[in-house]
């Protein structure tokens, strides 16, 4: 069932997902939804967005280094289709995942039940309208998703945790930055160098000593720690298809030309431990 991006719209976050693997067919003049239209895209191709979405693997895989998320309940954020949530549950107690659209909320369950994970709780939920009480959660993470501060900030613990994972942000589309920035005006001009996208490029860790973060108290400094990710794909013709899809077609030039199935990112993890 094809839709106009008027009716995508209108569905809103009750939109129904289309059949597995019915992204790799589209007009590339004329995509609906259109190129970087991730809310869309993701909520009608959850597939496509769990296959794209390795960068998120590395984001958690990091986050185990820098924080000891056992026997914390964890809320999720926009946990999309499931990568950052079930990241989590691999040290966590529970991990409550809340998302808006329930076309990734039910593929996201779909993922939990190939695993042996009992721990992820899936909620169809509004960022702007947590469903869990004050005071319930020690840590909050947001992979690639926007959150409400203040909302974030009402259901942790005295002293819990908010983390923000993603690319840093002269780097929102990886290696692909650069090659992008030309053509679609809200991506950075001022774009990463090519040598942060080096596996071997040393990570980096600043502290910023604000008091407030986001509108919120913070104890303490903010940690950010920013590294390098190398997503590797099935082969560099289903990087090319995925990046094509969701970046149009010069990224779908850029790795069938290289026939490169890797995917470099910069990314970052700023977490602060709040005030209340």
């Amino acid at each position: 069932m094809s839709f106009t991006q008027e009716e995508i719209i209108r569905s809103g976050y009750k939109l129904q997902a289309a059949p597995v693997d019915s992204w790799r067919f589209y007009d590339e003049i004329n995509p609906i939804p259109g190129y970087f239209q991730f809310d869309w895209l993701s909520s009608r191709h959850p597939d496509l967005y769990h296959q794209f979405a390795l960068s998120t693997v590395g984001l958690m895989e990091k986050l185990h280094t820098i924080i000891d998320l056992t026997g914390c309940d964890v809320l999720d954020i926009g946990a999309g289709t499931g990568r950052s949530a079930m990241g989590a549950a691999q040290k966590a107690k529970r991990v409550f995942a809340v998302d808006f659209y329930l076309s990734v909320v039910l593929f996201g369950k779909s993922q939990l039940q190939r695993t042996n994970l009992a721990n992820v709780h899936y909620i169809n939920g509004d960022r702007e309208h947590l469903p869990l009480p004050e005071n319930s959660v020690d840590v909050v993470i947001n992979a690639w998703a926007e959150l409400n501060p203040k909302e974030a900030y009402r259901v942790l613990k005295p002293n819990g945790y908010l983390i923000q994972l993603g690319a840093i942000p002269n780097a929102l589309c990886g290696e692909l930055t650069s090659e992008l920035a030309p053509d679609y005006p809200w991506l950075p001009k001022d774009c990463a160098p090519a040598e942060v996208f080096n596996p071997t490029y040393p990570d980096r860790q600043d502290t910023a000593d604000n008091s407030i973060w986001n509108g919120i108290p913070v104890i303490g400094s903010i940690n950010i720690h920013q590294f390098t990710y190398v997503a590797h794909y099935q082969n560099y013709s289903e990087a090319a298809c995925i990046t094509g899809r969701l970046y149009g077609s010069k990224a779908k030039r850029y790795f069938m030309t290289r026939e490169q199935s890797t995917f470099s990112w910069r990314l970052q993890i700023i977490m602060g431990q709040v005030c209340k």
